[in-house]
């Protein structure tokens, strides 16, 4: 716990020296939808598409989009930062005091990790403060939450995802790139601004993705789509019990492999 605390002391201190930074998370998601309405608008004339309905479970464009982007920002900041996390180590030049340091390399990152969910928790409050109060997104106190209990489960998800993003900085170093590929095969391939029914493949694909179920439940809570509450439950935890240990592994062997060649720090 000690390990975690003090990780999350030097993060945030290190948050707070870039408050541009802040804005940019709180702002980001939401930017990325008007392009969108626009874009709506200009092609069916209006936000409402009795179509897009028929995928959906909701003829509202907006609201389904505005909660996409306000879980993708769990999804992006994760991988982000949890797999940019030690190229920043690099950067500072701690991260091989970090990881021959008498304590396991895997709390160092959990630290990461709640800090990571701490920022996001405050973005998302923000993101949805401004969708109540613009765009008119219903939210009442009676689904807080099972809300809170299916964003809960994304973030244990999420966890194992981040680990496997920081194994692969510790091996290519300059991770930005398959970073970027992974943002995008996600928004291609889960519910992020589309409905997945549009396309077999999308469709076929989404099933892996722990996005996609945390996407539909929210949806179903916030927006009145039916949604089956107990299957994505267990599905979100059978991937989750799948994927943390998994990332752990993947991790720990990256780390062991980068120490054993003394490319721990290599640019």
């Amino acid at each position: 716990m000690r390990i975690i605390v003090e990780e999350l002391k030097k993060d945030f201190r290190i948050l707070l020296a870039y408050p541009a930074e802040i804005g940019f998370w709180i702002i980001w998601p939401i930017l990325w939808v008007v392009p969108l309405v626009f874009q709506g608008q200009a092609l069916i004339g209006g936000l409402h598409s009795t179509a897009f309905g028929d995928l959906a479970g909701t003829q509202e464009y907006i609201p389904y989009v505005l909660v996409g982007a306000i879980v993708s920002t769990y999804m992006f900041s994760a991988v982000w930062s949890m797999g940019n996390s030690l190229r920043d180590e690099m950067f500072y030049g701690t991260l091989e005091h970090i990881l021959s340091a008498p304590a396991r390399p895997v709390h160092i990152l959990l630290g990461k990790g709640v800090y990571n969910s701490i920022l996001s928790t405050a973005f998302v409050i923000i993101q949805m403060l401004i969708c109540v109060f613009i765009f008119g997104l219903d939210i009442t106190l009676t689904k807080i939450f099972p809300i809170l209990f299916f964003l809960l489960l994304l973030l244990i998800g999420l966890y194992g995802i981040g680990f496997m993003a920081a194994a692969v900085t510790l091996l290519v170093k300059e991770a930005h790139g398959l970073l970027h590929m992974f943002e995008y095969i996600l928004f291609l391939f889960s519910p992020i601004r589309y409905p997945v029914e549009v396309h077999p493949i999308t469709r076929v694909v989404s099933v892996f993705i722990p996005l996609t179920y945390a996407l539909i439940a929210l949806r179903g809570l916030l927006l009145g789509i039916a949604f089956n509450f107990w299957k994505n439950s267990l599905i979100l935890i059978g991937i989750d019990i799948i994927i943390i240990p998994l990332g752990l592994y993947i991790f720990s062997l990256i780390e062991k492999r980068t120490k054993t060649r003394g490319t721990l720090a290599h640019y």
